[in-house]
């Protein structure tokens, strides 16, 4: 059995163009799957796919910072051996979640950041890139015109825009019980330059082991202070179904922070679930090869603890 789940984050968009941008990634790692290849090249193929999609804020179409320039963060992590690889506030590389599956099996380390990861992804074979997409820098130029004239307007500060796009990941379980997860985001718009997110903490924002594979979105320090993902983890290892599991924590990262968010997480026993308490979180998911729905949960964002399961 194998399950593959894709996330495009909480507040993006469920158009059709989004989904579909979502299932293409979920048949890219069905693909690596089908072929041969292995759990990490799966993860790592599906997030490539959004992170060359500009409707996802990863890659290609990342939010710019304060300062007008993309960091991106990637984090890569295989459920089977334990090991986890990284990125933080990297420029000019689009694919994040590559050059940190490199960090994982090419050095000795496990989280490489700004100007070293940079320089790392160039020793790597990895090209120059902006990531910056004229919808990005437009709203940036408004935003900071706003600033200046001392107005405001309200742009989501997980996208750049008005209600679209954060982090995006992947998890999955292979046909060999194996799980792994996978996630890359360009950050918060407008963030102070070198402020690092949730994706590349282990534990924080993803996390994979024996039992299952989590990828949280959303605000990260409040993923990050809660440990949120490895939270996940041990709830499931003491014997919660994934969709308590998620519920359990996106009520607890609410209680404590006040913050909202999205986890996708899938067992060992092909159990999978996508919980949130926003306005949207668009998955998509594979099992067996073929499309199906997902089983979402919708918190209400007014009282988190009231689930509310969507279509």
């Amino acid at each position: 059995m194998s399950v593959i789940l894709v996330h495009g984050s909480v507040e993006t968009k469920t158009d059709p163009p989004y989904i579909q941008g979502l299932e293409t990634a979920a048949l890219v790692a069905q693909q690596e799957i089908s072929c041969g290849r292995d759990r990490l090249s799966a993860v790592e193929k599906a997030v490539n796919e959004l992170e060359n999609n500009p409707l996802y804020n990863a890659g290609l179409g990342s939010v710019l910072n304060r300062d007008g320039y993309v960091e991106v963060d990637g984090a890569i992590m295989d459920g089977v051996t334990g090991k986890f690889g990284a990125v933080a506030a990297m420029r000019e590389v689009r694919h994040a979640v590559s050059v940190a599956r490199k960090v994982l099996e090419e050095s000795r380390h496990v989280v490489l950041a700004g100007s070293g990861a940079t320089l790392f992804a160039r020793e790597q074979g990895f090209p120059a890139d902006n990531c910056i997409t004229d919808v990005q820098l437009a709203s940036w130029e408004t935003a900071i015109n706003l600033k200046r004239s001392g107005k405001e307007v309200e742009f989501s500060a997980f996208t750049g825009l008005i209600k679209e796009s954060d982090t995006v990941g992947c998890v999955l379980l292979d046909d060999q019980g194996g799980l792994a997860a996978a996630s890359s985001t360009g950050g918060s718009f407008l963030k102070f330059p070198g402020r690092v997110g949730d994706t590349p903490y282990i534990g924080g924002g993803i996390y994979a082991s024996s039992h299952c594979a989590v990828a949280c979105t959303g605000r990260g320090e409040a993923f990050i202070s809660t440990l949120t993902a490895k939270f996940v983890e041990e709830e499931i290892k003491s014997g919660l179904h994934p969709q308590e599991a998620a519920t359990k924590a996106i009520q607890r990262l609410y209680q404590l922070t006040g913050e909202y968010g999205g986890i996708l997480v899938v067992d060992r026993l092909g159990r999978a679930a996508a919980v949130h308490n926003c306005d949207s979180f668009p998955v998509a998911m594979i099992r067996n090869g073929c499309i199906e729905q997902v089983p979402l949960v919708q918190l209400s964002s007014s009282r988190p603890d009231t689930p509310q399961p969507q279509t």
